[in-house]
């Protein structure tokens, strides 16, 4: 109750307010609404390329940032979708740059707090809903019936068949809408799917799609782009060439380089369902080597989840290695506690205190069990993955992705995965 009077009394008067002050900009642009609760940023940034790519002056509003021509624009920390004054102040400095195509990432956060109110989206998509933010929506139901906000301000809904958001969301349509899928029946449903450890390939209506994005979820991610761009009659061919080698998203299964002989990838999957579909891609087209994933849970946030990220990659990974995520006014002791909870003893083995030829021999005496570590250090668990880490073994880090800061407390403390990586690599160089 006191959010929502929040959201009225203070949120929906600022987003007026900025409409007029920046002269209601967003109507001189076509906007395309991305909202879900994992893909929003890779299905934006594909987009977004495609329109590129067919000769359209566009914009980009992500969790990255925003960008059009050669400006980027920091949108803040820890937020997906921007305030209302920067939305405003950004779309008016779009507009007068020559932009004519803007696409927004577009949360339930941003939806409930009114931030894109007097925007009117040309088309838009949901990706797929899973269980995220329970602790300030209180049910999935109201999570996703908040998301579905978005098609009350579109003029063409798009709908993820498959999601359990469809049924719930698909009666409460008033627009021209379409559906893509890979299992349910739809105007664009994926077939003849393969996947391998160098490329994904499905077909969908007349188009032969394939990848070197080999992640089974990136399906639902083009499949969403197909519907937009066709919706925006764009060649359906730009997409089929743009998706042969993906865009790289920062921090969206990022490969930072080593000479090891192992591959090292960052993630932004903070979710269950971001972590199980990851984990799951990994698992099917990775066959000869272990998978080793570094990953926390935010603090501050919805508790219910963390069970679940830790049962998921423990059946997930071959080693496990829990650490800090932003904290803030949390423990990460308790935090990570909770993730713990969710492990079961009896498929997994605890390791800590010991050195590296130590847990090598519980490794290689469990081979079929996962090894996990409770590490509350972030950097100090990027270097035991990278010591633990042999030629052909993928390590994952998940959770912060693109971030620039860890938050503790009410501190932001500089962070990059990317570098913790480059420091963890430098060390096993060191003493070898």
């Amino acid at each position: 109750m006191i959010q929502k009077i929040k959201n009225i009394f203070f949120h929906l008067p600022k987003s007026i307010f900025y409409n007029f002050y920046y002269g209601f900009p967003s109507k001189k642009l076509t906007l395309i609404g991305i909202t879900g609760t994992d893909g929003k940023t890779t299905t934006c940034t594909l987009i977004y390329e495609i329109l590129k790519k067919s000769g359209i002056n566009a914009g980009l509003i992500t969790t990255i940032g925003a960008k059009f021509g050669d400006q980027q624009i920091e949108t803040g920390l820890h937020m997906t979708s921007p305030d209302p004054s920067l939305i405003q102040k950004i779309f008016k400095k779009m507009v007068e740059s020559g932009v004519t195509h803007v696409v927004c990432e577009v949360t339930a956060h941003a939806l409930d707090q009114y931030r894109f109110f007097g925007i009117k989206f040309d088309a838009a998509a949901i990706i797929n809903t899973s269980h995220e933010h329970l602790d300030y929506f209180s049910s999935l139901e109201n999570y996703i019936l908040t998301k579905a906000k978005i098609f009350d301000q579109s003029k063409f809904t798009i709908l993820n068949k498959d999601d359990p958001s469809y049924k719930i969301i698909h009666p409460l349509i008033k627009t021209n809408s379409t559906e893509f899928s890979i299992n349910e029946k739809s105007n664009y449903q994926a077939k003849n799917i393969k996947l391998t450890n160098k490329f994904l390939k499905f077909d969908v209506n007349q188009l032969n799609i394939i990848t070197d994005s080999n992640y089974y979820y990136q399906i639902y991610n083009i499949l969403a782009t197909l519907a937009v761009i066709e919706y925006l009659k764009i060649d359906p061919k730009n997409l089929v060439e743009t998706v042969k080698n993906f865009p790289q998203t920062k921090g969206r299964r990022e490969e930072i380089a080593n000479d090891f002989g192992f591959k090292t990838i960052i993630d932004f999957a903070h979710t269950p369902n971001a972590l199980k579909n990851t984990l799951s891609s990994l698992k099917e087209t990775n066959t000869t080597g272990k998978i080793i994933t570094i990953f926390g849970a935010t603090g501050g946030r919805d508790q219910s989840k963390r069970p679940q990220m830790g049962k998921i990659v423990s059946e997930l990974s071959d080693i496990t290695i829990i650490t800090a995520d932003d904290t803030r006014s949390e423990k990460v002791k308790d935090i990570n506690q909770q993730i713990i909870n969710g492990i079961d003893p009896k498929t997994s083995v605890f390791v800590e205190n010991l050195d590296i030829s130590q847990i090598k021999k519980i490794i290689k005496s469990n081979i079929k069990k996962n090894i996990y570590f409770n590490i509350p250090n972030r950097q100090d668990a990027f270097n035991l993955a990278i010591k633990l880490a042999q030629p052909k073994d993928i390590v994952i880090a998940c959770g912060k992705g693109h971030e620039t800061t860890m938050l503790h407390g009410n501190t932001e403390y500089p962070w990059s995965e990317a570098e913790a990586f480059r420091t963890a690599f430098r060390i096993k160089d060191s003493t070898n």
